[in-house]
């Protein structure tokens, strides 16, 4: 491993495209920019009565955004909705459930739990732990639409609206890393590494 990373850091200019070529890499259309955002800096946002998204990275191009959630206890229920987009959250505070299940007691999504909700699927996520419960996910869409919110446990209720990659970017902090549409990038997170030099931006 040692061994690699000295290959790594001796490479110039002329050896990256030769060892992107050998790796079948074309590291030209990357965007080569790594960050690492401390989420203590990052701000709450209240998106509705007792709920708050935390905007850690959005990435425009390919409809992917980077979040902490968390709801207060006693808080309403998050909007009913169809997912658009495949999310996946680490549940690190607390639990939650989903109105439509049959058991929603037994089938709790507890502290530590891993869940993935799939594109297609419609739920209600709710919680009776009297603390609330906290969240770190991620959404990954093939459009910018990432739920489609509903006025009902019902997929035959009224559509009340969409949440999108833009609303995360309202949404985001100075510190959120961002890559927008048009491959520009802003944000200013605790650490950013700049790769288009070379391999070796961590010396």
């Amino acid at each position: 491993m040692s061994r690699c990373r000295n290959i790594e850091n001796n490479l110039d200019k002329e050896s990256i495209v030769n060892w992107e070529m050998a790796m079948g890499l074309n590291l030209q259309a990357m965007e080569k920019i790594t960050a690492d955002v401390q989420m203590k800096d990052l701000k709450w946002v209240e998106v509705g009565e007792g709920s708050y998204f935390k905007v850690l990275t959005v990435h425009e191009p390919t409809n992917t955004v980077a979040f902490s959630y968390k709801m207060d206890g006693g808080a309403p229920d998050f909007p009913s909705h169809f997912h658009i987009c495949r999310a996946m959250a680490w549940t690190v505070r607390g639990w939650y459930g989903y109105r439509e299940s049959k058991n929603p007691v037994e089938s709790r999504i507890l502290t530590g739990m891993f869940s993935y909700e799939a594109a297609g699927s419609f739920h209600t996520p709710f919680s009776d732990c009297p603390e609330g419960f906290e969240t770190v996910g991620i959404f990954e869409g093939d459009t910018e639409v990432l739920l489609q919110n509903h006025s009902e446990p019902d997929p035959n209720s009224e559509r009340i609206g969409n949440l999108t990659v833009s609303d995360f970017i309202d949404w985001s902090s100075s510190s959120t890393h961002i890559v927008h549409a048009d491959g520009a990038i802003s944000g200013n997170p605790t650490f950013k590494y700049d790769f288009t030099g070379g391999v070796n931006a961590f010396s």
